[in-house]
């Protein structure tokens, strides 16, 4: 939702404005504003209502829409220039007439949800206590709580097979995983789990049960990288899927291939189980995407810095041998220079100004690809 600000002397192109916000993303009052505001600038004479409502609600940045009507857009930016001077980040869409501006609002409210969401995140670690945790803590205030192997192990073993998953997959250990990971990732906005010590202990991966609860609208990252969950965390946001995390195997001049044992089960045309790449144990997923486009972001372990491309997509599905089962070859950038992690998450679509807004509301350093 929006909170709408207008000049007094504007009143009845003011109401039209606001009619437009409201069916296209609902307007907000001042007082019930989250994080991460999104404010449409009706008309002129408005900066000192935003910076008044960014302030005194403890709001930790702030999304701007105006357009080239009634000094909306200058009001927009004399906003986003008083709060950038008190140190409050802020990013400006601009439409050309409001009655062109549905699609923006629409993009601007997806980029306010997506930092509101990266903003106070409550997490759920399996494993053991990381760096990253520490630093997602610090960064963006996340609620990172940190559950140890031993103790997801007991949660597993007393699980019941997860229908869902059993019919998808007809693994019970798979079932029983997928279970105890639903349990826990309820009522959280990302979930992370260390899957390579539990795959030694245990003879089993997690991935397939992380494919499918992606798909069904959970966030879940492998490898217990917080990091990458932040990524997906932010594809949800603006697109609705979660991402897929992938391996850098390959990169020289603007080409690379990316690999890793699980995607979600909504972002491929199709899939199989094949065994898992280094353990060979039971089971890899391995998928074709579905998009030819994608917005392909890492962020570096500290996750201070994201680096933002474009991948094309050349070639997709299984075919390196000494890899993870879901492959794909994209023309992307020199990744072999500017990587700052091995991890990428592909974002469906190019999505670039959308994550470059986040990147920025979150004091992110952008590096692109």
């Amino acid at each position: 939702m929006a909170v709408v600000l207008a000049s007094p002397l504007h009143g009845s192109f003011a109401a039209e404005v606001s009619e437009l916000v409201k069916r296209t993303v609902g307007e907000a009052a001042p007082g019930a504003v989250g994080k991460v505001p999104l404010i449409v600038h009706a008309t002129g004479g408005t900066t000192w209502d935003a910076v008044e409502l960014v302030t005194q609600t403890g709001a930790k940045a702030a999304v701007l829409v105006g357009f080239g009507e009634h000094n909306s857009f200058a009001s927009a930016l004399h906003t986003r220039a008083e709060l950038e001077a008190m140190g409050i980040p802020a990013v400006v869409f601009h439409c050309p007439t409001y009655a062109q501006c549905e699609d923006t609002l629409k993009k601007a409210k997806r980029v306010a949800d997506a930092a509101s969401a990266l903003l106070g995140a409550k997490a759920l670690l399996i494993g053991r206590e990381t760096a990253q945790a520490a630093a997602a803590r610090q960064r963006f205030q996340w609620d990172v709580e940190v559950v140890s192997i031993e103790d997801f192990e007991k949660a597993v073993e007393a699980a019941p097979p997860d229908s869902a998953a059993l019919k998808t997959f007809d693994d019970e250990k798979v079932a029983k995983i997928t279970a105890a990971l639903r349990d826990l990732a309820a009522g959280r906005d990302l979930a992370a789990i260390q899957c390579f010590p539990y795959l030694m202990r245990n003879k089993v991966t997690p991935c397939l049960a992380l494919a499918l609860l992606n798909a069904e609208g959970y966030t879940v990252a492998c490898e217990g990288d917080l990091a990458a969950g932040f990524a997906m965390l932010m594809s949800r946001r603006l697109t609705g899927r979660p991402g897929w995390i992938a391996n850098v195997v390959y990169a020289k001049g603007r080409q690379a291939a990316f690999a890793h044992c699980t995607i979600s089960l909504d972002m491929v045309k199709s899939w199989r189980t094949m065994p898992h790449f280094e353990s060979g144990y039971p089971h890899g997923l391995s998928g074709e995407l579905a998009e030819d486009i994608y917005t392909a972001v890492s962020l570096s372990p500290r996750m201070d810095k994201i680096v933002i491309g474009v991948a094309k997509v050349l070639k997709s599905g299984n075919f390196i041998e000494r890899a993870c089962r879901t492959q794909a070859l994209v023309e992307i950038g020199d990744v072999a220079a500017k990587a700052p992690a091995n991890h990428h998450v592909f974002i469906p679509g190019d999505v670039t100004e959308e994550v470059k807004a986040v990147a920025k509301l979150l004091k992110l350093e952008i590096v692109e690809y």
